[in-house]
């Protein structure tokens, strides 16, 4: 009789469904490598947030300026000092006139991403292009960009993701098909410009808010044309820590979590970005909020691992047939 009722009891949990698939909180962090300074003080950061956090994985976007106006000797050694073995390093643009140089491309002068005008900013000696706004290069000028910028990366003899990220965010429709036709398969660009509190001027918040309509800092990864043959799965950022105020950051990964608890099955992914130059400013308030935050159902990966989890269950961007 008893082995009867165990036999019985195994055959109603073989018919009963299955319980659905738990979900998880997939935190991306992010860091942008602007190709202005190598900044102890900021890998000092980034090292404290890791000690924290017990050693979480991160995403580094690095602009290949650092090794156009320098050694790459230099780059090479801040990426060996910056990038750990379960970390992603990625490829991160802005329109520095010294890389475009590197990529046999005549360098544009203008306009500026931040106000629109013929003026850019002179953030490094000798070297502007900072705030260019990308779309003043075509496509094949892009691509040139992208190659060299992956070129130089690789002499780190790290790998080299198919991640990328914009400078000002502005991966545009342009910018798009040049990544699609370099193998890019990841962005993380889109934003809520409303978190760009701090600019004098609005041109770049408007700018962003036409390019990337209807994203907010809960939006979810989408697929976004990356020419007829690729289609590039876009992490959208979540928050970008230098320009959110803690209480606003805690409130966002509550957000999260309730959003996971009311669908419990679906993965949430939240996309942090900071900054190497600006890190030590910023790292702290961010490690003690993500150490409070933190759960059971909490990950920590990088952007090609959270795009690959996000991957399968995405739609075909529209029009994509």
């Amino acid at each position: 009789m008893k082995r009867l009722a165990l036999v019985l009891a195994a055959a109603a949990a073989c018919s009963s469904p299955a319980a659905p698939p738990a979900g998880r909180v997939v935190m991306v962090l992010t860091v942008d490598w602007e190709g202005v300074e190598l900044s102890a003080d900021g890998f000092a950061a980034i090292d404290a947030l890791r000690g924290k956090l017990g050693g979480v994985p991160i995403t580094h976007f690095v602009s290949a300026a650092y090794a156009t106006r320098a050694s790459r000797g230099d780059l090479a050694a801040a990426i060996d000092r910056g990038v750990h073995a379960d970390d992603e390093l990625a490829v991160h643009l802005h329109g520095w006139a010294s890389l475009a140089q590197a990529a046999s491309i005549a360098p544009r002068v203008s306009p500026s991403f931040f106000t629109g005008t013929d003026q850019l900013l002179q953030v490094v000696d000798g070297d502007t292009g900072f705030d260019l706004d990308l779309d003043a290069y075509d496509v094949p000028a892009l691509r040139a960009l992208l190659k060299t910028s992956r070129q130089i990366l690789e002499t780190s003899h790290h790998p080299v993701s198919t991640s990328f990220r914009a400078g000002g965010y502005l991966a545009t429709p342009k910018l798009l098909l040049a990544l699609g036709a370099e193998g890019i398969a990841v962005d993380s660009s889109a934003v809520d410009p409303r978190q760009l509190t701090g600019l004098d001027d609005d041109t770049l918040a408007k700018r962003l808010g036409a390019l990337w309509p209807g994203v907010t800092p809960a939006t979810q990864p989408f697929l976004a044309h990356g020419g007829a043959l690729q289609s590039i799965v876009e992490l959208p950022i979540a928050a970008i820590v230098d320009d959110v105020p803690r209480a606003e950051l805690a409130r966002l990964l509550d957000g999260a979590r309730a959003r996971l608890r009311a669908n419990p099955g679906r993965d949430v992914f939240v996309v942090l970005a900071f900054h190497l130059e600006t890190a030590s400013d910023f790292l702290p308030q961010l490690a003690d909020v993500l150490a409070k935050a933190r759960d059971d159902r909490t990950i920590f990966v990088t952007a090609d691992r959270a795009a690959e989890l996000a991957r399968f269950t995405l739609a075909p961007p529209a029009g994509s047939g």
